[in-house]
């Protein structure tokens, strides 16, 4: 159902449709800490990445870590190693600070501290993380009682207030591009029926939507629609992830026989050979944003633009689609079996409350 011809041929760059150019491998840093010795954390994947040629950066308010991704930054900007127009800088706007009852306060704190974290005077790219918003600003209960934003099963805790929003969010982002704040704008974790919705009211193109894509899950319909309305694809976990403590049902992707075997046969890294899929299978729509803290494997996950992977290893590779999904959404309740949040569109009335 694609051309291999054509597909083989995975350029370093896109142009997203706001007119900006974007590198088509970056770091994800969720989950990626300040380590108190330093190796390991955050700070010193972002200067192994960039030390070694990444120039995207994927970041967000709700992974907790922006400050020291700063730091990293500000490093690597006073050191010479590259100038802050080499890179491309992506954070995203966590559910806490959408739009609430109409006042927008909270998106505009977002960004001033998402810019006084990162230590840049602009954002190459927003997104809304999620198509849902949390009446609660900060996650206490009662404040200063810190609380977990997820049960153990993943399903959201019962005790925030949260809705289906983001026409109203992202129509206060738009503000931030003509401030000249923010380049592009985007989302993540939206499904076909709410990129429909929100292409009905946005005036700046959606350029990105960012969601889970690896061989198990490999979301042909919503990618084959993004490209269709020309909007690029940011896949993340293209490794798996085990980060919600979910098992896949045939075991983690980088150990699964059909990877491990590929891998061993082209003498690449299973790793590797994921990233490649995706950037190779999607050529021309989808960037991946494999996340490691390891200078090593940091440097083995970009590694992937001078070969590439036969007819047959990518045909493999497809047959693996089981539907599994690391993450799940927050319509998951410990009594439902709700994965994801396909059909559900925000309607700005009381049906949009979970």
């Amino acid at each position: 159902d694609f051309n291999m011809a054509v597909m083989r041929e995975v350029a370093r760059r896109l142009v997203l449709n706001s007119g900006h150019e974007i590198p088509t491998i970056g770091l994800g840093t969720f989950q990626s800490y300040a380590a108190a010795d330093a190796v390991g954390g955050v700070a010193t994947a972002v200067k192994a990445a960039v030390s070694q040629g990444y120039r995207l950066i994927d970041s967000a308010q709700g992974y907790g870590n922006q400050h020291e991704i700063g730091a990293a930054l500000t490093d690597l900007f006073d050191a010479g190693t590259v100038k802050r127009e080499d890179l491309f800088v992506v954070s995203k706007l966590f559910q806490t600070h959408h739009v609430w009852e109409g006042d927008d306060s909270r998106c505009h704190e977002m960004l001033e501290q998402a810019l006084s974290d990162l230590n840049v005077e602009y954002l190459d790219l927003l997104l809304i993380h999620w198509p849902f918003a949390f009446g609660e600003k900060v996650l206490e209960k009662p404040l200063g009682v810190k609380q977990p934003l997820r049960l153990p099963d993943g399903s959201p805790n019962p005790i925030w207030t949260i809705k289906c929003e983001y026409t109203a969010t992202w129509k206060a982002m738009e503000k931030f591009v003509s401030s000249g704040k923010v380049r592009s704008l985007g989302v993540s974790n939206f499904t076909v029926e709410q990129l429909q919705h929100l292409g009905t009211v946005a005036t700046v193109p959606i350029s990105v939507n960012q969601v889970e894509v690896h061989p198990y899950l490999p979301q042909r319909d919503l990618v084959e629609y993004c490209k269709g309305a020309g909007i690029s694809v940011m896949g993340y976990a293209p490794l798996g992830s085990g980060a919600m403590g979910r098992a896949p049902p045939d075991g983690q992707l980088l150990s699964h026989a059909t990877v491990t075997g590929i891998a061993s046969d082209m003498g690449k890294s299973p790793a590797q050979v994921l990233v490649r899929w995706a950037l190779q299978r999607y050529a021309g729509t989808l960037i991946s944003i494999p996340k490691s803290s390891n200078p090593g494997r940091i440097a083995d996950n970009a590694d992937v633009y001078d070969w590439e992977l036969s007819e047959e290893a990518i045909a493999a590779l497809d047959q693996l689609d089981c539907g599994f999904r690391c993450f799940c959404s927050y319509l998951k309740t410990p009594e439902n079996a709700v994965m994801w949040h396909d059909g559900k569109v925000e309607k700005g009335d009381e049906s949009d409350f979970v």
